[in-house]
């Protein structure tokens, strides 16, 4: 037998010898994956969301549709503001909203900036002195207490970008695991909006920002508060 058909044999008895030794091996445990498209219940992913925006010094909290109002009225007067920028009427999970705020003595600004100078400027310097917006939210995400707001007609982005505090009031139903589980499971509805939509911000907790030195300081970029109500 010549060299290279000895190399040969011994290079096959060699792999003979190894799966002969793997047919001996014990068989590896059992995984029982779950459903594709399962998702934690509701309430589980209510406190997944409190708890990751608490830690990004968000406040999470849950109010009957019929009590917004009047606590949100309460927070107007803690920061001593009678005014406020929001999204449209029909953008909000509460009916009547806007005409309770009107009733409680609450000036809903007009948020329309004009494209053209010196109108844009003058406009945009009027809205950086209100200090409260009031938006909703087309979905949230329970891994990082994440929230998603497609900005267009009646939905103005400064309303969630330009303020000192930041109010969002979400659907339940609008809170998703994850953002890959919201394209998932709100697939066409969600591509929709994107499409449709003028931006769309993903807002994680207050503004933060760090220097060169590592000092983080909140609200100098955004709203230094984010309070996000879940309407039952």
């Amino acid at each position: 037998m010549s060299a290279n058909g000895s190399s040969r044999a011994r290079m096959l008895g060699a792999i003979r010898q190894s799966l002969q030794s793997a047919r001996h091996l014990p068989s590896p445990p059992q995984v029982t994956l779950p459903p594709p498209g399962a998702a934690p219940a509701a309430p589980a992913l209510a406190e997944q969301f409190a708890a990751e925006l608490t830690q990004l010094s968000g406040r999470c909290l849950s109010l009957p549709a019929a009590e917004v109002a009047g606590w949100l009225l309460g927070l107007l007067r803690e920061r001593a503001t009678t005014e406020i920028m929001a999204w449209a009427a029909s953008e909000l999970p509460v009916a009547g909203l806007h005409d309770a705020l009107t009733a409680g003595g609450i000036r809903i600004v007009d948020s329309t900036v004009p494209p053209q100078e010196p109108a844009r400027t003058s406009a945009l310097a009027r809205l950086e002195t209100v200090t409260l917006g009031l938006t909703g939210a087309d979905a949230a995400f329970a891994d990082t207490g994440t929230l998603a707001l497609a900005s267009g007609p009646g939905r103005p982005r400064l309303a969630s970008l330009s303020v000192r505090t930041h109010v969002a009031l979400l659907d339940p139903r609008r809170l998703f695991p994850s953002w890959g589980a919201w394209l998932a499971g709100d697939g066409p509805q969600a591509a929709r909006r994107l499409a449709d939509a003028s931006n769309l911000a993903l807002i994680t907790g207050p503004s933060r920002t760090g220097d060169i030195e590592m000092t983080l300081t909140v609200g100098v970029h955004g709203p230094g508060e984010v309070f996000v109500v879940l309407v039952g």
